[in-house]
């Protein structure tokens, strides 16, 4: 008889756990559904960077500009500091970048990147990764990943979904 009620808990206690775990995993649907819509935009850094003419490994460089929707209405600002960590060729280099943009509402969306940096405009377009790392309003708190396609020296098409 204690065995068959050892059993009868053992197999209580595991239906509550499943229960619990089923439960926890409802609970975490709601917050995949408050994730913002995947975003898509243009970044323009042509007027304003100051990408050294010579790299140095170790050495940085920042640049600012407008951020663009698909008809090319500015929809905010973005402004990134880069750091070169790799110099394949004169023309071509590594970077850990972090660009924040500020959008005309006021809310911030931070993306990091190991990025390739391409002076030649024969070798466009070309394409990377970043990282969603959150933000402020619409975009606290959120995590994704954004594809990067370099346009041409300078403008990059940033296309975001978040997780």
């Amino acid at each position: 008889m204690q065995k068959i009620a050892m059993g009868k808990r053992i197999a209580a206690a595991v239906a509550t756990a499943s229960l619990a775990g089923g439960l926890g995993l409802a609970g975490a649907a709601p917050a995949l559904a408050d994730a913002p819509a995947p975003l898509s935009f243009t970044i323009d850094y042509t007027k304003a960077t100051s990408i050294p003419q010579t790299p140095t490994l170790g050495g940085s460089f920042a640049g600012n500009g407008p951020v663009l929707d698909a008809s090319g209405k500015q929809i905010g600002k973005t402004f990134d500091t880069c750091g070169v960590d790799g110099i394949e060729s004169p023309t071509k280099l590594d970077a850990q970048c972090g660009a924040y943009v500020i959008f005309a509402n006021g809310d911030e969306l931070n993306l990091s990147a190991q990025a390739p940096i391409d002076v030649n405009p024969l070798d466009y377009p070309y394409t990377f990764k970043a990282v969603v790392e959150g933000g402020t309003g619409a975009y606290n708190g959120v995590n994704g990943e954004a594809t990067v396609t370099a346009q041409k020296p300078g403008v990059y098409k940033v296309d975001v979904q978040f997780k």
